[in-house]
């Protein structure tokens, strides 16, 4: 229930509601036989409960009562904005009454909008303890998350089902890093350890010189994509050192040429071992998934749409390892942009189940080896349903790389 004396406000806390799956009571019957008896005629009883700017303190209270004794309303969200008119002190010291009083039978959440007065209030009544925030979003973000863990308690346990995931493999490709004096992954071992997790990878061979690339090209088939391989450039593209789409023989020879320069130009003592030329992918859609060390949660897995999806909309999902499939499917289906895998404007739906299952291999891996204290798959291409996904790019950092413990 959300009580309100600005109509502005009182929308804005329902697109927050919305926004983190917060159920609104809309018994609309009972809402007008309750409420209607605190407000003036030209309120409304709606939910959002709207006291309009002449509301006093007495009629917050008395309207917060009836909402916190209402058996069927299951928390409670009272927003004020400044008036001219209304007494901030009185309201100020009316939320810690009203708040000691029910706290512990139904959740209750305060925003208060408005200029310095508000200000100081907010920060007084937070030293309190009172939960009181000036941006509804915040407000309701708190309720939505205590809901989800209500849901979360109240769901049956799921049983995690051990994957088939090549361990010695993985442990081999991190042993050649450590030898090396690295703490992360060159393309190809990245490459070796999504073969041991089971998931798809382009077709890839590691060619030393410009010969080596060509035969390379000649049995993969064009097109294909050529990538530095290089202890000492973890950043390709910015290097000038990946070519794309590549179509003949003599594009791959210019495209090594062109990447040998731009990358001795970027780096000058850079050793570069070759190139990496792989299969150019087929269209998709592109996602993002990982998994990583949290300093506060500890292993946790990453979904998300890639491109700007994940870039600018920061539309992604998180849950802690290990997970089981549900969990995994969750996930997926917590991003806003989720739709756009359930096929729209005549697409099909994509392999959603295909995505599921890499998030549980990853989640496997980075709760079994700690050493491993970030994996990021970018892009994941997702094909339609039946059809897989392929990792086409993988990045793995070690215990002691920057950003790693």
């Amino acid at each position: 229930m959300i009580i309100t004396n600005g109509g502005g406000i009182g929308v804005l806390a329902t697109d927050a509601c919305e926004k983190y799956k917060v159920s609104l009571y809309d018994d609309q019957e009972a809402l007008k036989k309750a409420f209607s008896s605190v407000m003036p005629e030209f309120g409304s009883t709606k939910n959002p409960v709207d006291l309009t700017g002449q509301a006093t303190a007495e009629d917050y209270e008395k309207a917060m009562n009836l909402a916190l004794k209402n058996d069927r309303i299951g928390s409670v969200m009272s927003l004020y904005c400044e008036t001219a008119l209304f007494d901030t002190e009185a309201f100020s010291k009316l939320l810690p009454e009203t708040y000691a009083r029910y706290r512990k039978e139904k959740p209750i959440v305060f925003s208060l909008f408005g200029g310095e007065r508000i200000e100081r209030a907010i920060t007084k009544l937070r030293k309190s303890g009172i939960p009181v925030f000036p941006d509804v979003y915040e407000a309701v973000s708190c309720l939505g998350a205590l809901y989800r863990s209500w849901e979360y308690a109240r769901s049956p346990e799921e049983t995690i089902e051990e994957v088939k995931i090549d361990y010695p493999a993985i442990e081999g490709a991190l042993a050649a890093a450590r030898a090396d004096g690295r703490t992360f992954l060159l393309a190809h071992e990245a490459e070796q350890v999504a073969a041991a997790l089971g998931i798809p990878t382009p077709q890839a061979i590691v060619a030393p010189d410009l010969d080596a690339a060509v035969a390379a090209a000649e049995r993969i088939g064009y097109p294909v994509v050529m990538k530095v391989v290089s202890k000492d450039i973890i950043h390709k593209s910015d290097a000038g050192g990946v070519a794309l789409d590549l179509e003949n023989q003599v594009e791959v020879i210019d495209a090594y040429q062109a990447i040998m320069r731009s990358c001795r130009a970027y780096n000058p003592k850079a050793v570069i071992q070759g190139v990496e030329v792989a299969e150019m992918v087929r269209t998709g859609v592109e996602t993002i998934i990982g998994a990583r060390q949290d300093p506060s949660f500890g292993p946790v897995v990453m979904f998300g749409l890639g491109g700007i999806y994940v870039e600018v909309m920061k539309d992604v999902s998180f849950r802690a390892a290990p997970l089981g499939k549900r969990t995994a499917h969750s996930m997926i289906g917590e991003i806003r942009s989720y739709p756009l895998l359930l096929g729209v404007r005549g697409e099909k739906r994509k392999d959603i189940d295909a995505i599921a299952d890499v998030a549980v291999r990853l989640g496997a891996l980075v709760h079994r080896m700690r050493d491993i204290t970030d994996i990021e798959i970018n892009p994941l291409v997702v094909y339609d349903h039946g059809e897989g996904v392929k990792a086409v790019d993988v990045r793995i950092l070690l215990k002691g790389s920057p950003g790693g413990e």
